[in-house]
């Protein structure tokens, strides 16, 4: 046996593990019987394997196929097989020591304290050890399928938890980016147990240390709340540039990011195109993260950041982790099952998806969105909430069950709200919380329109009307008076331009289907005069793609070259 005194190398491995922060994990553990820590290895038993844990060691450092998380992820699988071999005990380094190991496997999946897709996980990873070790892995692994796979799909947040998590999240990201601000060189100088920093959420109120770590934590969970972003393509995002999107009204922030584990680059985009589908408060968070970089950290394109000390690092998965579970214990959060309310990152990419996939029904625009194949957005983020889904099962159930009772769907309805003790059905409630409200709609001339059933398509509908029949159910469609009515709405797309650049062509070309000029200006100068108005307003890209479409395809079918528009 080799004395310990007598092994005078390093082995020491050097892994940056993420932005620029390492570990360090150490092969002299695997001398001694069970792989102790560190501290242990005085008290623990020396075993006589030296040379064998000099290959092992090796090995790993000589490989340049697998990247540094990759290894320190096989180094955590290695040290648990070799745990379990020497717990039995079987030589580590021979087909009985494999066997062992896969039946440990099997048992704990069968008792249930370890799922089959991590048991499958670790066997490859122990595979991916020995090829790089040039053992016979054909001969020395089961050649059968020990652990079927399982889908796993992520948990959404329901209604209740997501506001509870984001109403928290706000408040603490903008509470400490207003005191960062106001001064950036204290905070940077800070201490890991300074508390300069304040929170105050409800009743509570709490010193914070670590202020920038904890402001720049939330921030990473409201960007994946607002981008149903992946969680290492948000931790990887530079500061986003702002430009106009083509095609589109308002600010729009884009960032392209490689996500590593898939070998692509994805893109995140967050802005305002006036509409509901993106809030003013997340513009308002995105401005005031950039302005929050900018002020602390001025040479720098990365945009999370943790700094102690006057050390700057990139966001790590450790310290969202650690800082999360500072805020999950101080405030006490809670779903609706009363267990721990956790926020990540996955969670509210999985809301965001299922609930736009409920509503649409489009499972390739909610893979669009999501940078995924259908297929995945179908295994895993598509499942929704199983509180919520219960509910609207257990309504649905009710519903059913009086109606073949009365016979009359309303009154069924109306005996299911009684017997939940609700309010509304959970569906009427989900779909009342998600869709677009008011009855905007488009119109023929490329505009939108907010109501046409309101009061100011009165006139029409009188004209409209015969013999007093009632015309109430009629959209209005006096479109020569969109121009001066409060419900029109600008439409800043290429095709919606392009549709108004034809019904302006259209208008002048009615020139020669009048009496005379003056026929002529009474009838469309007006209109005329405020569509091109409209036009100079619109941004110049959008403008002249529109009128190169114009020139290029002809008018928009609506408005056609040989259309008599005084008839």
């Amino acid at each position: 046996m080799i004395n310990k005194s007598k092994l005078n190398l390093d082995l020491k491995l050097k892994l940056n593990i993420y932005g620029n922060q390492f570990v360090y994990p150490d092969f002299q553990r695997f001398r001694f019987k069970g792989v102790p820590k560190i501290v242990e290895l005085q008290k623990s038993t020396l075993l006589n394997r030296d040379e064998l844990v000099i290959e092992w060691y090796r090995a790993f450092k000589s490989n340049t196929k697998y990247t540094d998380t990759s290894l320190h992820s096989l180094y955590r699988t290695f040290t648990k097989y070799v745990k379990v071999c020497d717990s039995i005990p079987a030589n580590p380094d021979s087909k009985e020591g494999i066997n062992a190991f896969e039946a440990y496997l099997v048992h704990n999946v069968r008792i249930g304290s370890t799922s089959s897709n991590s048991a499958n996980r670790e066997l490859s990873g122990l595979r991916a050890i020995m090829r790089m070790l040039d053992r016979p892995v054909e001969q020395w692994f089961s050649k059968f399928k020990l652990f079927r796979s399982q889908i796993n799909p992520t948990q959404a947040y329901s209604e209740i938890e997501l506001k509870k998590l984001i109403k928290i999240l706000q408040s603490l990201y903008f509470q400490l980016s207003k005191q960062i601000q106001a001064s950036p060189k204290k905070y940077i100088k800070a201490g890991r147990h300074e508390q300069y920093a304040s929170f105050s959420f409800g009743d509570i109120k709490v010193y914070v240390s670590s202020a920038i770590t904890k402001c720049y934590c939330a921030a990473y969970f409201l960007l994946a709340y607002y981008t149903w972003a992946n969680a290492s393509t948000i931790r990887d995002m530079d500061i986003p540039k702002a430009s106009p999107k083509k095609g589109q009204q308002g600010k729009w922030f884009v960032q392209t990011v490689l996500k590593k584990r898939a070998n692509k680059f994805v893109t995140i985009e967050l802005g305002d195109n006036l509409s509901a589908d993106i809030p003013k408060h997340a513009l308002n968070f995105i401005n005031d993260l950039i302005t929050l970089t900018h002020t602390l950290f001025p040479n720098t394109n990365r945009l999370l950041h943790q700094c102690i000390d006057e050390v700057n690092k990139p966001l790590c998965p450790t310290h969202i982790r650690s800082n999360m579970n500072w805020l999950i214990k101080t405030f006490g959060l809670t779903d609706d099952n009363g267990q721990e309310l956790r926020p990540e990152a996955r969670r509210f990419r999985a809301t965001g998806s299922a609930n736009y996939l409920a509503l649409t029904g489009n499972s390739l625009e909610t893979s669009i969105l999501l940078n995924n194949t259908p297929d995945v957005v179908r295994k895993h983020y598509s499942k929704g909430n199983e509180s919520e889904n219960n509910a609207q099962l257990q309504a649905t159930a009710n519903t059913l069950e009086n109606a073949i009772k009365c016979g009359d769907i309303d009154k069924a309805r109306e005996q299911t709200l009684e017997q939940m003790n609700l309010e509304v059905l959970p569906y009427d409630e989900f779909v009342n919380r998600y869709a677009k409200s008011g009855n905007g709609q488009k119109t023929p001339l490329g505009t939108g329109c907010k109501d046409p059933f309101n009061s100011r398509g009165d006139r029409f509908r009188r004209k409209a009307s015969i013999d007093s029949v009632d015309m109430s159910h009629l959209a209005c469609a006096d479109l020569l008076n969109c121009f001066s009515c409060p419900n029109q709405v600008l439409v800043e797309e290429v095709d919606d331009i392009w549709c108004l650049l034809s019904f302006y062509e259209a208008l002048e070309d009615a020139k020669e289907d009048h009496l005379n000029m003056s026929h002529f200006k009474n009838n469309f100068e007006r209109v005329l005069t405020r569509i091109k108005h409209v036009l100079f307003s619109i941004d110049l890209k959008v403008r002249r793609q529109a009128e190169r479409k114009l020139h290029k395809v002809g008018r928009h079918p609506f408005w056609p070259d040989t259309l008599n528009l005084v008839l």
